[in-house]
Formats: C-alpha cells, structure tokens, sequence
C-alpha cells in the first residue's frame, strides 16, 4: 500500500492520484500477462467482457421494465381521467329517464293517495247513515 502524501491539502486529489496509480499497475500487469500467455489473458478479458456485457444486458432491460410500468401507469391514469370526464355526459340521458319516471310516480302516488282519501270518506259518509 501506497504511503498517504501529507503534503496534499485535497482529499479528492489524494483519491483521484490513488486510483490513477492503480489503474496503471492493472494496465503494466495486463501488458506483461499478454506477453508471457497471450491466449491465457485473451480468454480471462473475454469472460470478464462477457460479465460485464451481461451487468449492461439486465440493467438495460430493468430500466426496459420500469419505463414500460411507467407507461402503463401513465395510460391508466388518462384512461380513468378520460371516463371521470365522458361517464357523466354519456349517463345523462338515463338519469333524465330516470328523473322522469320518479315524477311519473310521485304524480301516481299523489292520484292514489287522492282516491284512497276519496273512497276513505265515501266509506265514512255511508257508514253513518
């Protein structure tokens, strides 16, 4: 392990210059790999191309997945809004049906309430005589 430079006031920097030395130390191991087993090296960076093309694959399609939820969510909430807006319109023909039959019967039950009251006091006027 590398010793920690005091003379470098920036965290970050101090970060930054440790990361870069190791990427060098990866690249002079890899460089004197290809030389002594060239074939060796080749199959160890396919495996790791193929890992990570997979890693790529499955967020890619994750990302896919959530952007189709996404999508429908959205259709559905257009959808409901849609019919919060038609559903009154198109049901206003049934409700005025509907209106006009509750009239219709309170206008006969107001005419049978009448002749129920009439034949009450028909009844009651024959009764005593």
């Amino acid at each position: 392990m590398e010793p920690m430079h005091t003379n470098n006031p920036d965290p970050n920097q101090d970060l930054i210059d440790r990361k870069t030395a190791w990427i060098e130390r990866m690249f002079d191991r890899l460089f004197m790999a290809v030389q002594q087993n060239p074939f060796a090296t080749m199959l160890i960076l396919s495996v790791g191309l193929n890992f990570w093309q997979y890693n790529i694959n499955n967020e890619m399609n994750r990302l896919r997945i959530q952007d189709i939820t996404m999508l429908n969510e959205k259709i559905n909430l257009a959808v409901v809004t849609g019919v919060q807006r038609e559903l009154p319109r198109q049901l206003a023909p049934y409700k005025e049906q509907q209106d006009s039959n509750s009239r219709k019967l309170d206008t006969s039950l107001l005419n049978l309430n009448g002749t129920v009251e009439s034949v009450k006091k028909y009844f009651n006027k024959n009764k005593k005589r």
